[in-house]
């Protein structure tokens, strides 16, 4: 038993083995990065051209370089996400976001100058904001504000399946009304006194 629990353990262990962390950092850029078996990304700045996430693998991205469209440089031009990876956005500049088959995305912020499409009905975007004005008839791109109160404006592609039955809208409360929320709460406790 005492063998079988020590294979276990290593096979367990040496899943992730192989996998690569990587760090983009102010004035670092990336041609092509496709991460694969457990690779982990975090971005806090700088730029790349195509990031692929796929196999199990994962990222945050917290800002980037802001994008020179007539340079085509700063931000990161195209991501693609597919088979079981996860990607969490919560700032920067991006021109084309993929999301693929069996994969997760996490917008929280940032701007998406090109367009967002999700092909495939096993993959999920999730969009944390307030005020969402969206028609999926109407041809208008979706509009909202982040949960910071920065305005977005996201161009959706229906390309075979319809890209908004895979959006997921989570509403987060406006940053007023949790100053105000505050403020109750205080007077509340005042008048308590």
């Amino acid at each position: 038993m005492k063998t079988k629990l020590f294979i276990l353990m290593l096979v367990l262990m040496s899943a992730g083995a192989w996998a690569t962390d990587y760090l983009v950092e102010d004035g670092d850029e990336f041609g092509v990065l496709s991460l694969r078996d457990y690779d982990t990304f975090l971005m806090t700045g700088g730029e790349g051209h195509d990031l692929g996430l796929g196999g199990w693998s994962s990222g945050i991205i917290e800002d980037t370089d802001p994008i020179d469209i007539p340079e085509t440089a700063g931000g990161v031009w195209e991501i693609t996400t597919a088979a079981y990876s996860e990607l969490t956005i919560n700032g920067g500049e991006f021109y084309e976001i993929v999301v693929g088959q069996e994969s997760t995305l996490n917008l929280h912020g940032g701007d998406i100058f090109g367009s967002l499409m999700v092909d495939h009905t096993t993959a999920w975007v999730n969009i944390y904001g307030y005020g969402f004005n969206n028609d999926p008839f109407g041809g208008s791109p979706l509009t909202g504000f982040w949960a910071d109160d920065t305005a977005f404006s996201i161009n959706l592609v229906d390309d075979t399946i319809s890209t908004y039955d895979q959006i997921v809208f989570h509403t987060v409360p406006e940053p007023a009304t949790m100053i105000l929320l505050g403020l109750g709460g205080l007077l509340v406790r005042k008048l308590k006194q």
